[in-house]
């Protein structure tokens, strides 16, 4: 009946070994598996998927589930009667060989891994590590960047109010220095002008300024403060 089975279920060339087979044999069970097993699996290349899986290296483009899957098929074809355990040792000791990077093979190797799925599992988390790492040195250049230039910037504010603030401190003084020499055409002292006289302050809140004005002596005073003055005696000190 299992016989009978198989033979009905094939397809193709499998079809056509069963159909050369001698119709007595062809109920066998047992001779059917072999005649189809020397067809598709003969022992020449069965030594040549050993030495397929010796010759396995990680591709460029490769990811690590797609090249694990490779070498599970490579290692059935190489060893289809070992155990099953035995082809998970062999497939898991070809999948460390073949990632061909000793950083990644390292890491794999101090976490002991039992099949090839840890394997897998391991590799995948420490490439998703070191290209987490990677952005992150990516990013610091750039943050560093960004921070000379933030200072440079704050540099540049600093000195142009400490310029703005020096010549601000100087036409103050100027100023002061020209109040200095002024004269009050109120009550005739000097260091002020009459808008900002006290005495003409208080004479107006008590109703008695006086109509007459002090007119000062510039004779004795250099080109300059007279020039100075006499733009203020034309204004009457404001």
């Amino acid at each position: 009946m299992k016989a009978y089975e198989l033979a009905t279920s094939l397809r193709g060339v499998a079809q056509g070994i069963v159909t050369d087979i001698e119709p007595a044999k062809r109920l066998n069970y047992d001779y059917l598996v072999s005649a189809l097993t020397s067809r598709f699996e003969p022992a020449n290349q069965v030594n040549m998927y050993k030495v397929q899986m010796n010759s396995i290296y990680r591709k460029p483009s490769q990811t690590l589930p797609e090249m694990a899957q490779e070498i599970r098929r490579v290692t059935r074809q190489a060893y289809p009667t070992a155990p099953i355990e035995i082809r998970d040792q062999l497939a898991k000791d070809c999948f460390v060989r073949a990632i061909n990077d000793p950083k990644i093979q390292l890491s794999i190797f101090q976490r002991e891994p039992k099949t090839i799925d840890d394997c897998v599992r391991f590799g995948l988390e420490y490439e998703a590590f070191t290209v987490d790492q990677k952005r992150l040195n990516n990013a610091k250049p750039a943050t560093r960047m960004l921070s000379e230039n933030d200072d440079s910037a704050e540099y540049d504010v600093v000195t142009r109010l400490a310029k703005i603030s020096e010549q601000m401190e100087k036409l103050t003084n100027k100023e002061g220095q020209n109040f200095s020499r002024m004269t009050c055409f109120y009550c005739g002292n000097k260091g002020h002008i009459k808008k900002e006289c006290r005495k003409f302050e208080w004479d107006k809140r008590h109703n008695c300024v006086k109509s007459n004005k002090f007119v000062p002596n510039y004779n004795n005073q250099n080109s300059q403060s007279n020039s100075t003055n006499n733009s203020f005696q034309r204004q009457g000190n404001w």
